[in-house]
């Protein structure tokens, strides 16, 4: 029994420092730890080394070249007439007469008369105002020598005093003279529309189609066909709104015109620009004025050439120079860097610059976005390294 008393305490005691080994050897690792993570982050000692360079990106330069330019813009534009006038009589009747120049496609000159309605209607309305304005004026001549009359007897019998309106027959002149006035005036448009049965214009135009004919009942204010004004016509040439910026100011500018394929050339002038931008092309209109008319038709293209102003302050660049609408890679102090600059022209693969600061040159060479801030290796024309 006591043997036995003495094994089990022995058993507890055993427990207890196998217990506190562990424990030691947890701490242990815990310290290697700490201490191996303090000697990688110091480098073991060492002093850190910075990170390699990247390589220096190849790239062919050039310096641009002072130059001075003429800004010049071609255009498509189209011949238009600002409305079409139509052929309406303004009296009514038969038509009588129609002259060959009424015919679409036809040419007529001003006031030339273009068909006739039957006067003889409009000439008996002339002829009874004439009567009713003679009947007018003869009532006018007896009321006023009745009211000289009262005037005589007034100042034989009152000498000392003034006639009165009643008396002197003021209220029968006025309507006297209201009658005749009138008369007068039925008299005039009898007389404007017997003028209105021969039809013409007072321009020099063209008829683009007309349904007249001799013997054609027609109405008053019915349109019968259109005409348009040849001294009208003009050109409209629509413009981004970036190269009218270039022109301006552009009314007044000339302008080369070559009409379709024809071998019609002619010279014109910007009399105006268009009030807003077309909703569909957001573009602008310009209206030229061409300096002859006469061989144009409403609806021709024409390619229109605009000379802008001169560039006396510019620099040329080949457009691969451009790394963007406005932004070019220079070489500064053996770097490649990106810049903005203002565009004034483009011709060809040209560019025309305002005058700005490249640096050792401007690349022309396609160059990776990655590349902007690194060194530059700048290769001559041949691809070997300066």
């Amino acid at each position: 029994m006591q043997t036995s008393t003495k094994q089990d305490g022995a058993e507890p005691e055993k427990s207890g420092w196998v217990g506190w080994i562990q424990i030691a050897v947890i701490i242990a690792v815990i310290v290697l730890a700490m201490i191996m993570t303090a000697v990688l982050s110091s480098g073991g000692g060492r002093e850190p080394q910075a990170a390699p360079e990247r390589a220096a990106t190849p790239v062919q330069i050039i310096r641009p070249t002072q130059a001075a330019h003429q800004v010049e813009i071609a255009l498509t534009g189209s011949v238009a007439s600002p409305s079409d006038v139509t052929l309406t009589p303004q009296v009514g009747g038969r038509v009588i007469e129609v002259s060959e120049a009424v015919r679409a496609g036809a040419h007529f000159e001003p006031d030339e008369v273009l068909f006739r309605i039957d006067p003889r209607d409009y000439e008996v309305a002339v002829s009874r105002a004439q009567a009713s304005l003679a009947d007018a004026r003869s009532a006018l001549d007896q009321v006023e020598a009745e009211a000289e009359i009262n005037r005589a007897e007034w100042r034989r019998e009152y000498p000392n005093r003034e006639i009165t309106p009643l008396a002197a027959r003021e209220p029968q002149l006025a309507a006297a003279r209201a009658r005749v006035a009138s008369a007068q005036a039925d008299l005039s448009q009898a007389r404007l529309n017997l003028e209105r049965t021969a039809i013409s214009f007072p321009f020099r135009g063209r008829v683009i189609e007309s349904r007249v004919e001799a013997g054609q009942l027609v109405s008053a204010g019915q349109s019968y066909g259109s005409v348009y004004d040849i001294a009208r016509l003009e050109i409209i040439a629509p413009i981004a709104p970036a190269d009218l910026e270039r022109l301006t100011p552009a009314v007044g500018r000339l302008a080369d015109l070559s009409v379709g394929e024809s071998a019609l050339n002619l010279q014109g002038e910007i009399v105006r620009e268009g009030a807003s931008l077309n909703a569909r092309t957001r573009f602008i209109d310009l209206f030229i004025e061409p300096a002859s008319q006469d061989a144009l038709r409403p609806g021709q293209f024409v390619d229109v050439r605009v000379s802008g102003p001169d560039l006396e302050e510019s620099v040329v660049t080949p457009a691969s120079a451009l790394a963007g609408l406005n932004q070019v890679r220079i070489v500064r102090d053996g770097r490649i860097e990106e810049i903005e600059v203002v565009v004034l022209d483009r011709v060809g693969d040209q560019v025309f610059l305002r005058p700005f600061d490249f640096g050792q040159g401007v690349i022309i060479t396609p160059v990776p976005e990655n590349a902007l801030g690194r060194r530059a290796n700048i290769l001559t024309a041949d691809g070997a390294a300066q």
